[in-house]
């Protein structure tokens, strides 16, 4: 009888969600599984979901193949355009929330513009490798955490730019009274009440480093400078995809992401939100 509580959208907007899980979820479990087995119960037909004997060879061969080597790599590279991402966007923010300067609006606008162009790497492309080629930084450490802090900035700027907004004024004057400069506004109050909003930008930014492909594989053409996911790429070759080690690599490749979802999702909810109230 405990059913009948619940009123037809609610019982649509459950039926959605399981919807939605089953979907998300099943490719993925798919891919583990697949992992899991070897070429010839790769091949079998009808496939098998659980009727076949695991085995380790695929994440031995990705493991031998160097893939470690690419993974220590994109955590390089996503620890220190993070770092760049928080130190550049926390102090902006703080610029334009809180200072008057000319053409004010207009700019923080084209930073806001730039959010779908950042997410859509593809379009600088081109223009980006020229730039570095000519800068002599292409197949260096020092390309893409610069790509990757450049597409994650303005994205960052928007988060923590909502969240300097419900911080009240009051606050500034009042330790304006005390004697405080700005800088020291900024790092001893400011920086503590942007927590939630500093953590949703550290996991937005994190989670767009570690999954971009598009710049990664054009800017280093290096084995050993290589990033994750265009290593992933690799197993899909000339002769077809060998679906045993691909599975296998993505296996080891979304383990971050769903280790910074289960730990620090929350802090994306609690970040996004902290600007819709002002104080």
């Amino acid at each position: 009888m405990a059913l009948f509580r619940f009123t037809p959208a609610q019982v649509l907007i459950a039926l959605g969600l399981v919807v939605l899980i089953v979907l998300n979820v099943t490719p993925l479990a798919w891919g583990v599984l697949t992992s899991l087995k070897s070429g010839v119960e790769i091949a079998r037909f009808p496939p098998s979901f659980f009727d076949f004997t695991p085995t380790l060879e695929n994440y031995q061969r990705v493991v031998e193949g160097g893939f470690l080597d690419n993974f220590r790599a994109s955590l390089i590279y996503c620890a220190v355009s993070v770092f760049f991402v928080l130190l550049l966007a926390l102090p902006t923010a703080y610029a334009f929330d809180r200072f008057d300067f000319p053409f004010k609006n207009l700019l923080f606008t084209l930073i806001v513009a730039c959010i779908p162009l950042s997410l859509g790497a593809a379009a600088l492309l081109i223009p980006n490798y020229l730039y570095f080629s000519r800068l002599g930084i292409t197949n260096t450490w020092l390309a893409l955490p610069l790509i990757y802090t450049a597409h994650q900035l303005p994205m960052a700027i928007w988060i923590m730019k909502g969240a300097m907004e419900s911080i009240p004024h009051e606050i500034d004057e009042a330790a304006r009274i005390d004697g405080a400069t700005s800088l020291q506004l900024l790092v001893k109050i400011i920086l503590p009440l942007s927590g939630p909003a500093l953590g949703a930008t550290a996991v937005v930014a994190f989670i767009g480093c570690w999954n971009e492909f598009v710049a990664s594989s054009v800017m280093v053409d290096n084995a050993a400078l290589r990033p994750i996911q265009p290593a992933i790429y690799n197993f899909i070759g000339y002769f077809g995809r060998e679906w045993g080690p691909l599975t296998a690599s993505a296996t080891i490749a979304i383990v971050p992401v769903i280790i910074v979802f289960a730990f620090f999702g929350r802090l994306i909810v609690s970040g996004m939100t902290q600007g819709s109230v002002k104080g």
